[in-house]
């Protein structure tokens, strides 16, 4: 099925209103965050799951149980867990930007009414 846009919104599809090489650095994104989300060796679970257990276990023991021992464990590792979950955001952030800068060049001549969506497919 051939669509045409208007001249206009043809106009904006242009490399001075996106830069898809913006895409390729949202797949490097996507791959960092796979190094924290894949399941480890043998099926193990991420890391940052098996992380976040071992810090309930240390909140547990320092807020349940008075274990003052443990306090400077307890929020030595909630540091450098937040530290890789902001890691993580800002790797979303810059796949969601890259994303949102795309689809605001989305021409309106090619938007179709939500209440028929087989007019995207040429009435199939």
């Amino acid at each position: 099925m051939t669509t045409i846009i208007i001249d206009e919104e043809w106009d904006e599809l242009s490399p001075e209103n996106f830069e898809t090489a913006a895409l390729l650095r949202a797949v490097d994104a996507v791959d960092d965050l796979r190094n924290d989300l894949n399941d480890g060796e043998d099926g193990r679970p991420p890391q940052l799951r098996t992380d976040l257990l071992k810090l309930h276990q240390l909140a547990m023991a320092v807020f349940n149980e008075g274990s003052r021992g443990q306090v400077v464990d307890l929020f030595e590792f909630a540091v450098d867990l937040e530290d890789q979950v902001l890691g993580m955001m800002t790797s979303l952030e810059q796949v969601q930007e890259t994303l949102s800068k795309l689809t605001a060049l989305y021409p309106e001549s090619l938007q179709f009414d939500d209440a028929n969506p087989n007019d995207a497919n040429g009435g199939c």
